[in-house]
């Protein structure tokens, strides 16, 4: 059940990261275009006019943008990880029996290495 809850968070990151992605590209065309409405190429805009304004809004709307990514990545990671805290990871060796040997003839302990074989016997 976690597997489909991180699968699920890593597509909503993705559409989230794309959502984002368009915001700020609308955000900067708009912000850059705004900007340069009434400046004299060369020469840096005047404080207090529309294209100074601008560009002070374009820059705090980008960083805004960006802010907003990371807020919402931290939370769509958040809940599936806080999921994972409270419901616990699932364990599939819990069932099963602690260091047995199953029924089997072969010792569950560390393997006992055999003796160096002769290889010149039997020539």
């Amino acid at each position: 059940m976690m597997k489909i809850v991180w699968w699920g968070a890593f597509v909503g990151a993705a559409f989230w990261s794309v959502f984002a992605w368009i915001a700020y590209a609308v955000v900067d065309t708009v912000g850059t275009g705004a900007s340069s409405v009434g400046t004299v190429p060369g020469f840096p805009a005047e404080p207090f006019t529309f294209a100074w304004i601008a560009a002070l809004v374009h820059g705090l709307g980008v960083s805004a943008v960006t802010v907003t990514w990371l807020f919402g990545l931290a939370f769509i990671f958040g809940v599936p990880l806080l999921m994972q805290r409270v419901f616990g990871r699932r364990r599939a060796h819990a069932s099963l029996p602690s260091r047995h040997s199953w029924g089997s003839s072969i010792p569950n302990g560390q393997p006992v290495s055999a003796p160096p074989r002769d290889r010149t016997a039997g020539r």
